[in-house]
């Protein structure tokens, strides 16, 4: 059938990568490379951005970043071939990574303690609006490169309103800018109508002191003092398992679901939509039982469940629906807490290279998760397995 040319479906939509440049057949394979491809631009982009953002600072990669995705949004649009646009692909993944990061140890130094936890957490909550709005824009918008535009203008606000955001305080004194982080919690304090302190008399600092006029001096810190010694060496491989597992069932539980049923874009909006209740429920669980608890329990709850879809028949696609959706919930309150569990156990100094290093291994299971669903050709269940 190949040699006699091809004849495209268009009845769900008007135009697709896989119509625009004929990958069926013997090019089918290109096609199947083009998700694992963007997670390796994940993968780089979360540990070169994390790495950058810890020497340079907070605010100037949102920024980067940020205008970042919106250009390499934007030019995949009009990519003239299959290689460039894998090529530009490549490059917005990196930078919509290493945003995602960085944007998180961003609110997690800059909010107070009293609404830290609450805050990082239910970050994810807008990940997961995202997720619902991918399909629902895709729903309304059948032509690829058209459906790519609308889904990169959403970029535009914040590109815009960036540059107002102040450097974090943490990050400041990591590097002895004394006299900036001052100016930073100066700033806070009139905004929030409340009493400045002051940095000098509540970490004994001398601002005018060599080391706060000299940040070039201060110590660079690399992947390497993550494994500074044992016991540190055995939380960040611990973590980064997490982080691997984590994503891979996050991910394998996100792109099965859709093959349950002839359905296409509701149990995609269903996959987002039942991340809301899973990052309400890790934020009261952790007050009540730490974090530890809450992650081992959502670990183990989404293993069984993997154990539980093996046995629903395939055609009981309402079953296997209920099941995915649990599966999604579990992970996905294990996945929303490790970022705010890594960002936690690490210091100001290597904190967003910590972040980076767990999100670089958490896009290898991402990287692994569409090839785990492909595995269904052989078995229904070696996913789960």
């Amino acid at each position: 059938p190949c040699s006699d040319g091809y004849i495209y479906d268009r009845s769900k939509w008007e135009s697709t990568v896989v119509t625009e440049w004929d990958l069926v057949c013997h090019r089918e394979w290109l096609a199947k490379v083009i998700q694992p491809m963007f997670m390796l631009g994940v993968l780089l982009g979360a540990l070169i951005f994390g790495y950058l953002s810890d020497r340079v600072g907070r605010r100037l990669i949102l920024w980067s970043t940020s205008i970042g995705k919106f250009l390499f949004g934007i030019a995949v649009a009009f990519t003239f071939d299959y290689y460039s646009f894998m090529v530009t692909r490549f490059l917005l993944a990196m930078a919509a990574s290493g945003y995602l990061v960085v944007v998180f140890v961003y609110v997690t130094e800059l909010i107070g303690m009293k609404f830290r936890t609450w805050a990082s957490i239910q970050m994810h909550s807008f990940f997961a609006v995202g997720v619902m709005a991918v399909p629902l824009t895709g729903y309304l918008v059948r032509t690829w490169w058209l459906y790519q535009i609308v889904l990169s203008t959403v970029t535009v606000p914040f590109v815009l309103c960036c540059w107002m955001l102040p450097e974090t305080p943490f990050w400041l004194l990591s590097e002895e800018r004394y006299e900036d982080a001052q100016k930073v919690i100066d700033t806070m304090a009139k905004w929030n109508r409340a009493s400045s302190c002051k940095l000098s008399e509540l970490l004994s600092l001398d601002l005018k002191g060599p080391a706060g006029s000299n940040p070039s001096e201060v110590k660079k810190h690399n992947l390497l003092d993550l494994f500074c010694d044992w016991n540190i060496a055995l939380r960040t491989l611990t973590i980064w398992l997490i982080w691997f597992t984590g994503s891979l069932g996050f991910y394998s539980f996100s792109l099965n679901s859709v093959n349950l049923g002839d359905m296409y874009y509701k149990p995609r909006i269903m996959t987002g939509a039942v991340e809301l209740p899973a990052y309400m429920f890790v934020c009261i669980g952790m007050d009540k039982v730490g974090r530890r608890n809450i992650l081992i329990f959502s670990l183990i709850t989404s293993a069984l469940i993997c154990g539980a879809i093996m046995v629903i028949p395939e055609d009981y696609h309402v079953w296997g629906m209920v099941a995915a959706m649990a599966g999604k919930f579990a992970i996905g309150a294990a996945f929303g807490l490790i970022y705010l569990y890594t960002a936690e156990l690490y210091p100001t100094m290597v904190r967003s290279l910590a972040v980076g290093s767990g999100s670089m291994m958490c896009r290898v299971g991402s990287i692994m998760a569409p090839f785990c669903v492909y595995l269904t050709s052989i078995w229904i269940s070696m996913p789960q397995v």
